[in-house]
């Protein structure tokens, strides 16, 4: 079970740490990969389902975790959830989340939660602005 601390970690993995620290929680093989030419390098660990997004000092940005791990908000399980039924729990938080192409999306936290089949798949967290 991980928890998400908007701006600074999810579970056990810290914004502006190395990917290397973690290699001993991060087991088997990763790749490395860019969505587009021009941007942030992810090191992608399949059998583990997460992702961490670097900058150009190998600094973690983003962190993803995918199905089927347990990652909360708060109380709120957020993993292999229906859709719908989160958005009503998380609209009944202080938390803003609005609808995106690919699922719910909160500014405010930094957090997009990308929906398969009704149910969310992946969590993304970013580093929040200063």
């Amino acid at each position: 079970m991980w928890q998400i601390v908007p701006g600074e970690s999810v579970g056990p993995f810290e914004f502006g740490r190395e990917p290397v620290e973690y290699f001993d929680i991060l087991t088997g093989a990763f790749k490395k990969f860019r969505r587009f030419p021009n941007d942030a390098e992810i090191y992608a660990f399949g059998e583990n389902r997460v992702h961490l997004k670097v900058d150009d000092q190998n600094r973690i940005i983003e962190i993803s975790i995918f199905r089927p791990h347990e990652l909360y908000l708060g109380d709120l399980q957020l993993l292999d959830q229906p859709l719908q039924e989160l958005a009503i729990a998380l609209n009944a938080t202080n938390y803003l989340f609005e609808s995106v192409d690919v699922g719910l999306e909160s500014d405010q936290l930094g957090i997009v939660l990308v929906e398969v089949d009704d149910k969310i798949d992946g969590v993304e967290v970013r580093v929040l602005s200063a």
